[in-house]
């Protein structure tokens, strides 16, 4: 009876999602109510209240899912005593890939302290756990890995016609790996 509620849940979270990816695709977020929200899914309010507060609350918790995911993708980095990218690259783009339509919607809605910002913080946090920072030079490393990466996959994600995901890993991979190795002699 549980695993029937936690499918439940599940699915009437992944619903809600959808719903508010449609409406961010179709008017300004801070315009977007509750009404709209369950509406949208064909959900009735009172679910929508048992998971969240509000929009932001529904929007924060997407945000915070989909950031815990990439955190968790990085750290495979370190588990692996930071062997190839290619695995974890990998997983990344499947994963933008599965989710582009949400993940384009939020680097695109989300204001200063959006998605791509809380992206870029995870990946120059993680950066500054592998490597012991010996100077300002390394937070300044970090940022430029952080940004570049983000700014590379954003694209990917929100052009019509992407470079094919093989060719960008393999391009993620020839700029990362050097700066990487760098880092770890």
């Amino acid at each position: 009876m549980e695993e029937r509620e936690d499918k439940r849940i599940r699915r009437t979270k992944k619903l809600l999602r959808q719903a508010l990816t449609r409406l961010m695709q179709q008017k300004d977020f801070q315009s977007i109510t509750v009404t709209d929200v369950v509406r949208e899914a064909d959900i009735n309010r009172g679910t929508f209240y048992a998971h969240y507060r509000d929009v932001y609350d529904l929007r924060e918790k997407i945000e915070s899912e989909m950031i815990a995911d990439f955190r968790g993708m990085i750290d495979d980095i370190h588990l692996n005593g930071g062997g190839s990218l290619h695995p974890v690259l990998m997983r990344a783009v499947d994963y933008l890939e599965e989710n582009r339509e949400i993940v384009t919607t939020l680097v695109r809605v989300s204001g200063a302290e959006g998605f791509s910002k809380k992206l870029i913080h995870v990946i120059e946090e993680c950066r500054m756990e592998s490597v012991p920072c010996r100077g300002v030079e390394d937070v300044y490393v970090a940022r430029f890995i952080a940004t570049g990466v983000v700014g590379m996959l954003e694209r990917w994600v929100a052009e019509s016609q992407p470079l094919p995901k093989n060719e960008l890993i393999a391009l993620m991979e020839h700029i990362l790996s050097p700066m990487l190795q760098s880092a770890r002699g």
